[in-house]
């Protein structure tokens, strides 16, 4: 507030100079002292309030008392009218003067004329007070016969001197004012005592030993004796006590501080040293840690290491991008855990290699995400499966061998004695001649040739198997119309008669096919292959490249030529 006024001053100048000092000092005791502050605001208030005051109180008491002049002025005409009367009407110029010789000792009264009718019985002017130019104004009044109320026989005229009534009302003015404005300095005064030895004093004492103490040291603050049993010293014993605690709270704080710290270290050292990828990602998947064995398990080269804040964990993994942003969106919208077994890609040749990646969500955008090597436990798992798929499945063609045939027919009557099922039993016409001209890898040829045209003419529930030799197994699941069967059995039959590309020649082969349904009072595997397969030598017999449906004991069913 003093800056504008600092600009002005100009040092050269020693009263200047003492000016700039004082305003300085002002400037920094009103900043820094409540005292001051709280002095200031209840005397400069005051003083304002009490200017205003007075300064109305003035102008009320001035015309107050002016209008009491006037009203006095009313009453002694009043108390000379009865005399007036008589003079008037008697036209008594002795009384006249008498009468304004007592008016006229007024002071305000700088001139009486009492006529009757137009006759002047008597004029003063007050010489002493009665100056030209002076504001006055005249009040007359008018008498009235004594016997007559309704006769007018004259008038007393009074010129009033308005600056003597102004002065004098002024002067009283002055002087209430005066005394009020004594009357609340005094009053600001004491407040402003009161004010200072009862509240700022204690209170700039406590702010000082307060400024000087030392949290470290178990120093406290000392009640002001004066203070002890008000708010003032409530306010020192609570602070005291917040001193108390905040030396509690800085000791623990100390505590737990280094108790964090061993346990950062502990944690950094797992963090690095663990054998489990560790990284911790936000909820777009942008990389934002990770530790050595994260690197290493994702088998990054040091040109692919990721810098935080920019990689993504898709772009470490890019042929899994879309499963991993699944993933993550997963964790997000869900908050639960989630995890995804990933292949990664090996150079030809070499072993096969797996990672399983777990997500955890710990916090509104934030995951943790624990990569693992999976790769042994993937290799049992696939060892697994392969011997079980050996045992099952015929290694040249891929189709069920005998065992699994067996098994898979005999799961379509689990629970249920007449499933709507349809058995094709099926023998290749003239494949020995194609084994014996080309031997056994034209002959593994035509019937690795033989199994895809079995896939590509049935569904994908259906059972396709190869107990053996030339001999192929088909059963139709859900099918009991004979009409569908013989389609598909045709449509295999013609298939399988078309040339065969061996690359230096062509063979040609056909099929004979024995169609068996499943009894409608009830059936087992072993009875409905019999028939499938009894059909089919039928079908052979008949002059090959024939289907014929199975005989049934209550309809038997004749051969169809494809």
């Amino acid at each position: 507030m003093w800056t504008a006024r600092q600009s002005m001053i100009v040092c050269g100048s020693p009263s200047k100079s003492l000016l700039r000092r004082l305003a300085l000092w002002i400037d920094a005791r009103v900043r820094v002292s409540i005292v001051t502050r709280t002095t200031l605001a209840i005397l400069v208030p005051a003083m304002i309030l009490g200017l205003a005051f007075a300064s109305f109180v003035s102008r009320s008491v001035e015309r107050s008392e002016q209008q009491r002049a006037e009203v006095r002025l009313q009453q002694l005409l009043s108390t000379v009218e009865r005399t007036a009367q008589i003079a008037c009407y008697l036209k008594d110029g002795a009384l006249a003067d008498e009468i304004a010789h007592g008016l006229i000792s007024n002071r305000a009264v700088s001139g009486v004329t009492i006529t009757s009718g137009t006759v002047t019985l008597s004029h003063i002017d007050n010489l002493s007070i009665h100056r030209p130019g002076r504001p006055s104004a005249t009040i007359a009044r008018s008498i009235y016969s004594p016997f007559d109320s309704q006769e007018l026989v004259g008038r007393v005229m009074l010129r009033v001197d308005h600056a003597l009534i102004h002065d004098e009302a002024a002067s009283y003015s002055r002087a209430l004012t005066l005394a009020m404005g004594l009357e609340v300095a005094l009053v600001a005064a004491v407040v402003a005592l009161a004010v200072y030895f009862f509240s700022t004093r204690p209170i700039k004492a406590v702010s000082n030993e307060l400024h000087r103490i030392r949290f470290d040291t178990g120093a406290r603050l000392h009640v002001p004796a004066c203070n002890r049993l008000d708010e003032i010293g409530t306010l020192v014993t609570d602070v005291n006590s917040l001193i108390a605690s905040r030396e509690d709270v800085l000791s623990t704080e100390r505590q737990l501080r280094m108790e964090h710290e061993v346990a950062a270290r502990k944690l950094q050292l797992i963090f690095e040293k663990s054998e489990s990828g560790l990284l911790v990602l936000d909820d777009r998947g942008i990389l934002e840690s990770w530790n050595p064995a994260c690197i290493r398990l994702l088998r990054l080269s040091p040109e692919q290491l990721p810098r935080s804040g920019v990689t993504t964990l898709q772009e470490l993994l890019p042929a899994h991008a879309t499963d991993l942003g699944q993933l993550i969106r997963q964790c997000v919208s869900t908050g639960q855990s989630y995890d995804v077994d990933l292949e990664l890609g090996t150079a030809e040749g070499a072993r096969p290699a797996w990672i399983g990646v777990a997500l955890n969500p710990i916090g509104p955008a934030a995951l943790q995400g624990v990569v693992n090597d999976i790769t042994e436990r993937k290799l049992s798992e696939l060892s697994a499966k392969e011997l079980a798929s050996m045992a099952t499945q015929d290694t040249l063609t891929g189709l069920l061998n005998r065992l699994g045939w067996d098994m898979a027919l005999s799961a379509a009557f689990s629970g249920q004695a007449a499933p709507e099922l349809a058995v094709l039993a099926i023998d290749l016409d003239f494949f020995k001649q194609v084994n014996d001209a080309h031997g056994h890898q034209g002959g593994d040829h035509v019937l690795r040739h033989v199994a895809r045209i079995l896939e590509r003419n049935t569904r994908r529930g259906d059972l396709i198997g190869r107990p053996g030799g030339d001999e192929f197994v088909i059963a139709l699941v859900g099918i009991a119309d004979p009409s569908k069967a013989e389609n598909i059995a045709s449509a295999i039959i013609a298939e399988i008669q078309e040339p065969i590309d061996l690359g230096a020649d062509t063979v040609q082969i056909g099929a004979s096919i024995g169609v068996a349904f499943v009894l409608p009072e009830g059936d087992c595997p072993a009875a409905l292959q019999g028939r499938a397969d009894a059909a089919m030598y039928s079908a052979k017999r008949a002059g090959r490249c024939q289907l014929c449906l199975a005989q049934t004991p209550t309809a038997p069913q004749a051969g169809a030529a494809a």
